[in-house]
């Protein structure tokens, strides 16, 4: 009784084609991430120019994200000699779209979502959707990284930070 059924499954498994070459959707999504963030809009109008770049990871979903986009503009309004950005980490781009229509920010995002993975990695993401934690605020000087804030930022100390950067 055992015999024929396991004849019968392994008979059945010598005609089953297991595909070692991953899916159309599966090559399309590797290449469209896996772009080098040289060529990224990031790096051209942000990281090749020199200075002090402050990149906030947000999402729409985050109420802390939210909450503090009116410190950031009230800090860029203050130091117009340092660009601040915005990259989100949201899942749906129309959400994002939809959001940006509605509030003012300096979001790179979308011009930059073939080079995401590209951009993490020099952020340092790593963990859920690419960070362990959101808000998070990264300043870059001349190219590199140099500070990390994890969490909602304090406007004092921020600008107290950004300030003996300068």
């Amino acid at each position: 009784m055992i015999i024929i059924p396991a004849t019968v499954i392994f008979l059945g498994l010598k005609f089953i084609k297991i595909s070692t070459v991953d899916p159309p959707i599966v090559n399309q999504l590797k290449t469209k991430f896996s772009r080098k963030i040289e060529d990224s809009h990031f790096q051209k109008e942000y990281l090749n120019k020199g200075g002090i770049v402050v990149v906030n990871v947000w999402a729409t979903w985050c109420k802390p994200c939210i909450q503090e986009i009116p410190t950031f503009k009230k800090i860029s309004k203050e130091n117009p000699n340092i660009k601040f950005v915005f990259l989100s980490i949201d899942e749906d781009p129309e959400k994002l779209k939809t959001f940006l229509a509605k509030n003012t920010i300096n979001d790179i995002t979308l011009q930059n979502m073939e080079y995401m993975d590209a951009i993490k990695t020099f952020l340092g993401g790593n963990g859920l959707l690419g960070y362990s934690a959101i808000p998070l605020t990264f300043i870059i000087k001349d190219g590199k990284v140099i500070d990390k804030n994890v969490g909602s930022i304090d406007y004092t100390e921020f600008t107290t930070q950004l300030k003996r950067l300068q």
